[in-house]
């Protein structure tokens, strides 16, 4: 007998066979579909199955766009005008994945598959992939791909970069070679690098109750460590970034106390002066008992930054809101603050104490001093006693705290200042950041304070002013406190007087010598930008050529690929060069 075809069988692989062929012919439709590596196995499949070979050749050629050569022509144009078309492509690509990317396919895909894709490997490996993963994980902070992706980059050895990606704290293995990698490297930074790098770490940390948790305690178990006392400038700044974000003074003052191990009266009468920011005269008493008892509490309680200004501007700041102390307290607070400034102790047991006296009476001097003249008059009768007191550094800072309301709370400018002087309280700034470098981040914000103080002076006297203030500034740059004058400087160069920016290049291209940093060059080249065009009508431009000169020296341009004529090196060749092209402009 002959067995009849199965007709059922037939009809299904008609209608796979149909399917097939429509798949294929809508990949065939796809933009720029030629161009797929997979196209070549598809033709063959496609005429064996009964496709027609001029359809294939319509699609084809209907579908071609031709986005690579678009792009080689555009690469093209970028050079004749001195562009990086590589960067140019990268932040076109960007852009248009920070439009289309949706996490919810993503997720969708990339949970059905298993391990590790090997594109993703790829991409890790690629500085501009892994700098838009970290900016779509910003933006989709639940994407699981994304997530993931940040885990793998944690794993390659990239912790450094994660440390300004929020998600960096969503998973502790994450988060914990972030915080790890970021104060290795902290460990070794000047006060201008512990600056720049501090606020991502701050951004991490804080990002939750949890991960400031975690971080404050393994920073007060390192501070115990020998070399350790330095990490408290970190702790100091992640509180001060949880107050931003949440708002929660208690869950700040009442941490540090706990994992300080105070004693519920010593955290208790803390954690009231630092929430009012007034010393009450009674928690004040209770400290000073404590202190002065044959037992007394660790100092570190009370090495506090604000705590410290909190305590001298009660004493010393006529204004301070708290109002006037009685005499008979203003001994204890002021041998609170000599205790806490000098008395020297190891893993928490006094060792020497032999400063506190010293300490405090260059206290009760200055106080002593500054009492008995009236707010706002001549200092040239008591600059001595003022000088003296700069000796010992918390009475510098409490003379710093008092020169802050002269200028800004009383007429003392208007009254002394004369165009050919310098004011005494700027003199005392200088003298201030000479004596005590760790005081020259608060001596240069008192001068950006005093630089954009409105006073009643007229324009000219004014302009003086702020030259003297200027001059200031250069000498902090002077005493190797650089990048932070300059960063200020170049940001508000738009809004000073041309005369201003023109004294401050001349002066500092006078006074620095190369090698320069990067970040220097790129900052002078700014803010010579921005005064370029009056430089030829100054003596500022020998200077500046010379400068530009010794800068091209250290700085040959780097071509962007082999056989290319100029390029752009890390600092910017091209720049330099359109600065000099500028100058000679001026010169035309």
């Amino acid at each position: 007998m002959t067995s009849r075809p199965n007709s059922a069988g037939s009809s299904s692989n008609s209608s796979n066979t149909g399917n097939n062929m429509e798949a294929m012919m809508q990949f065939f439709q796809g933009l720029d579909s030629i161009l797929e590596p997979k196209i070549y196995d598809l033709i063959p499949t496609f005429i064996k199955e009964g496709g027609q070979p001029l359809m294939l050749v319509n699609a084809l050629s209907n579908s071609y766009v031709g986005m690579p050569e678009m792009c080689n022509l555009m690469s093209g144009w970028a050079r004749e005008f001195d562009l990086d078309p590589a960067e140019i492509m990268q932040e076109v690509l960007k852009e248009q994945l920070m439009e289309r990317f949706d996490p919810e396919s993503v997720d969708k895909d990339f949970m059905s598959g298993s391990g590790t894709p090997d594109w993703l490997l790829v991409m890790i490996q690629h500085t501009f992939w892994r700098s838009v993963i970290y900016e779509l994980s910003e933006k989709h902070q639940k994407c699981a791909l994304l997530n993931f992706a940040i885990q793998r980059i944690s794993d390659a050895g990239y912790q450094g970069e994660i440390s300004r990606v929020a998600t960096a704290s969503t998973f502790v293995n994450v988060f914990s070679g972030v915080l790890l990698d970021s104060l290795d490297k902290l460990r070794d930074e000047d006060d201008v690098g512990l600056s720049d790098r501090l606020p991502d770490l701050v951004k991490v940390c804080c990002q939750s109750e949890h991960t400031y948790l975690y971080t404050q305690v393994l920073l007060f178990r390192l501070m115990k460590t020998d070399r350790g006392l330095p990490l408290k400038r970190i702790s100091k700044e992640l509180e001060s970034g949880v107050l931003e974000k949440f708002n929660k003074p208690p869950l700040v003052s009442i941490l540090r106390m706990l994992l300080a191990g105070a004693s519920s009266a010593v955290a208790s009468a803390i954690s009231a002066i630092l929430q009012s920011r007034i010393p009450s005269p009674g928690d004040v008493m209770l400290l000073h008992r404590a202190y002065t008892s044959d037992d007394p509490p660790s100092a570190y309680f009370l090495r506090d930054p604000d705590f410290f200004e909190i305590m001298l501007s009660s004493i010393f700041v006529p204004s301070f809101k708290g109002g006037i102390v009685k005499q008979d307290h203003k001994e204890k607070y002021l041998w609170l603050m000599a205790y806490a400034a000098s008395v020297h102790e190891e893993e928490e047991v006094i060792v020497d104490k032999s400063e506190v006296q010293p300490t405090y009476e260059a206290l009760s001097a200055l106080e002593d001093t500054l009492s008995k003249r009236t707010a706002g008059t001549d200092l040239t009768p008591i600059l001595g006693n003022l000088l003296v007191a700069i000796e010992t550094p918390v009475a510098s800072m409490a003379l710093l705290y008092w020169i802050q309301f002269v200028i800004k709370e009383t007429s003392y400018i208007e009254t002394y200042f004369r165009s050919h002087e310098v004011p005494v309280p700027l003199l005392l700034l200088e003298e201030m950041a000479f004596k005590h470098p760790l005081q020259q981040a608060p001596v240069f914000a008192t001068l950006v304070d005093f630089f954009e103080a409105p006073l009643e002076l007229n324009p000219e006297i004014m302009m003086t002013y702020r030259k003297s203030i200027l001059d200031r500034m250069i000498y902090l740059a002077q005493l190797n406190y650089v990048m932070p004058v300059l960063d200020y400087i170049q940001v508000h160069a738009r809004k000073m007087d041309q005369s201003l920016s023109m004294h401050f290049v001349k002066r500092v291209l006078e006074m620095v010598r190369g090698p320069y940093s990067k970040k220097f060059i790129e900052g002078m080249i700014l803010m010579i930008q921005e005064i370029v065009e009056v430089i030829r009508k100054t003596d500022v431009e020998p200077i500046v050529r010379a400068w530009i000169e010794e800068v091209e020296v250290q700085t040959p341009p780097t071509p962007h690929e082999p056989g290319m004529p100029s390029g752009t090196s890390d600092i910017g060749w091209n720049t330099i060069q359109e600065l000099r092209r500028r100058l000679d402009e001026t010169r035309r």
